[in-house]
């Protein structure tokens, strides 16, 4: 409802105040604390240090931050809902309960490298077994040096290779070739030639394809070794079973290391604030910002500690951070507003009425009572069920707000999940269709767009011109507020008069005889006269004067540029329609049967589904995009930096000392 009113802190504290000051400025989480001005007086101050604590808080953060996703895979207690662990943070600290949780995070990490250096292992015995594998029929050592002038290396031929033929060939190539396994992979043998030939052998050998494999020089034979390394990979397979064993253990701690973490986090946050401050060879200096609703909170806080402070209003030039206020109904769409840009401080808060024409419009495009009650039901159950963080539970109590929304504007206008009723009682009780509970499912409470969009064009455009009106209202407002009441009568006033003669004129036409068409002629003619003698009013000259009338008339085809983009609420109410309507058509080819009923009933939830998806999104665009432009483009006043005060780390847990307090 408004933008609220801030106040600059600043607080001189001694050094060793500075942690405990800054904390107790976090846990009541309305301080948003600011880089401190360095000038005092001809002095330019230092900051404070908190390189070497920073460093810490971020070694032990890494550790946690790794552990926790592992232990989770070992944790038993999971579901939707979002777990809110308790605990006292400072009684957790000085337990021993956090150094305990740390080491169970290192503990964590240690086993999980183990855990890779086993499995690592295990590779590669499992690649020394395939490797070993076709060479269990030669019996000599596998580390056997050959003789002063003999060699012999192992290694296989392709699986084309004919076995007599190659003996051969070895045969009159010089080589002793000892065949040790033939089969589908290859021809693996043991060759022996003269060093001295080494050369015209490895040539040969090439020629012929061949391979030479690298066997560990053991003095063993290769069944042996594989023998061994088929041991070593069964008592690997076993401490890996053990270490899984021991990583369940560990994740019954779980809990405590997040717990930690949310402490570390804290810390870090605290030490990234106190860079923040400026100090003396003594003091510390703070600066920042605070709601001046909360300015007898902290001053209560402050109080506790040996320190001076003082809060004054923003002075000119400053540039205060921006906090909104709003009813619990409102406040839902804030997180709209920042998807634009908050309003420049000082300036006038629309988040309310924007949430109500946001909600019109939003129900107008997604028209449809099934798929609005199905939207709200999931939005609100989901709230229940995965008891999300506040961000995430006011998008969905926004959505939830615009399914009910869609589910009336549904139900005046017929659309129920598109024609499925209808679609049924064709299939099943023809008769029903020209019931009264058919009437109203084919039509709804006044009429289907689908059958009559150009009524529902209209509905859209006069929509579009409240909204329109509403945004020059506000301006109106805000001018006269401001002390700038002739401004605003002069600017604003004439398009009003205008605006009612082409109201009544379309009004006319819309039902003949009802307000004389000169009446509303006559409205308009000097609604555009107002236009232009009073726009220029304020200006030097007779020239400026007229300038600035006949901009003001110009200035119409802006309006009714605005004006036709409301025709996007026709647009977007006709897709889902129609989308819905054709899934429908669809559907009922295939009721015959019992897997026709099957194919049926697949085809209605898919198709259902993505309609719902792809027409959520292109609602929530478009709506928003009518917020944006053509209703704050007539008042709004943005580039507000969001308020943002120090907060407590609250991922997992809470800390029930400060609930309590």
């Amino acid at each position: 409802m408004s933008v609220s009113n801030m106040k600059r802190l600043t607080v001189f504290a001694f050094q060793q105040d500075a942690d405990r000051i800054v904390r107790r400025l976090m846990n009541l989480r309305c301080v948003e604390v600011r880089q401190a001005d360095p000038e005092r007086g001809d002095e330019v101050l230092p900051f404070l240090k908190a390189e070497s604590e920073l460093a810490e808080i971020n070694r032990n953060l890494a550790q946690i931050r790794q552990a926790i996703p592992i232990l989770a895979k070992y944790c038993r207690k999971k579901g939707l809902a979002r777990r809110v662990l308790r605990a006292n943070r400072e009684q957790f600290v000085k337990s021993g309960r956090a150094a305990a949780a740390l080491q169970l995070a290192k503990d964590t990490l240690e086993l999980q490298n183990s855990q890779k250096e086993n499995t690592a292992k295990q590779g590669e015995l499992r690649a020394l077994c395939e490797a070993l594998s076709p060479w269990l029929g030669y019996e000599t050592l596998l580390n056997d040096p050959g003789t002063q002038k003999t060699t012999t290396v192992l290694g296989s031929f392709p699986p084309t290779v004919e076995p007599a033929v190659l003996t051969g060939e070895l045969d009159e190539a010089g080589i002793a070739g000892e065949q040790v396994l033939a089969d589908e992979t290859g021809v693996y043998c043991a060759l022996t030639f003269l060093r001295a030939e080494e050369s015209e052998v490895n040539a040969f050998l090439a020629a012929k394809g061949f391979q030479k494999v690298d066997l560990p020089k053991e003095e063993t034979t290769a069944r042996e070794l594989l023998s061994r390394a088929t041991k070593e990979i069964a008592a690997l397979e076993q401490q890996y079973r053990e270490n899984e064993e021991r990583f369940a253990k560990l994740a019954e701690g779980k809990d405590e290391i997040e717990i930690l973490s949310d402490i570390e986090e804290t810390n870090r946050t605290a030490a990234e604030l106190k860079q923040r401050l400026a100090q003396t060879s003594h003091c510390a200096i703070l600066d920042g910002w605070v709601p001046a609703s909360m300015e007898k909170t902290v001053a209560e806080a402050l109080d506790q500690f040996e320190c001076a402070y003082e809060t004054e209003d923003p002075a000119p030039g400053d540039e205060p951070p921006v906090l909104l206020r709003n009813n619990r109904f409102a406040a839902n769409f804030e997180w709209v507003i920042g998807m634009y840009s908050y309003p420049r401080y000082g300036t006038f808060d629309p988040t309310f009425i924007m949430s109500i024409f946001y909600l019109i419009i939003f129900g107008l495009m997604f028209a449809d009572f099934g798929y609005g009650l199905l939207l709200s039901v999931l939005c609100f159950v989901g709230i229940k069920v995965l008891n999300p963080r506040a961000p995430m539970k006011r998008m969905l109590m926004m959505f939830g707000f615009c399914g009910i929304s869609s589910a009336i504007m549904g139900a005046v206008f017929g659309g129920w999940f598109g024609n499925l009723p209808i679609a049924i009682m064709e299939q099943v009780a023809p008769n029903a269709v020209d019931s009264a509970a058919g009437h109203i499912f084919a039509s709804g409470l006044w009429f289907n767009p689908l059958d009559d969009p150009m009524t529902f064009l209209v509905i859209s455009l006069g929509v579009g011109a409240v909204h329109l009106i509403a945004g020059m209202a506000i301006k109106f407002v805000v001018l006269c507020k401001e002390g700038h009441a002739l401004e605003a009568i002069c600017t604003i006033l004439p398009y009003w008069v205008l605006f009612a003669g082409l109201g009544m004129f379309a009004v006319g036409l819309a039902m003949p005889g009802m307000i004389p068409s000169g009446v509303s002629a006559g409205i308009s003619i000097a609604g555009a006269a107002m236009i232009l003698c009073m726009n220029g009013i304020g200006q030097k000259s007779f020239f400026q004067w007229l300038i600035k009338g006949l901009g003001g008339l110009y200035g119409l085809i802006s309006y009714a540029s605005d004006l036709l983009s409301y025709s996007r609420v026709l647009a977007l109410g006709l897709v889902a329609g129609v989308i819905a309507k054709v899934i429908n058509m669809i559907t009922a080819l295939g009721t015959k049967g019992p897997i026709g009923f099957l194919v049926m009933l697949v085809i209605l939830i898919v198709g259902h589904a993505l309609n719902i998806g792809i027409n959520i999104l292109g609602t929530f665009v478009h709506a928003a995009r009518l917020q944006y432009i053509e209703f704050f483009g007539k008042f709004y006043e943005d580039g507000g930096e969001p308020f943002n005060p120090a907060l407590p780390a609250e991922e997992y847990s809470e800390d029930i000392a400060e609930s309590s307090k």
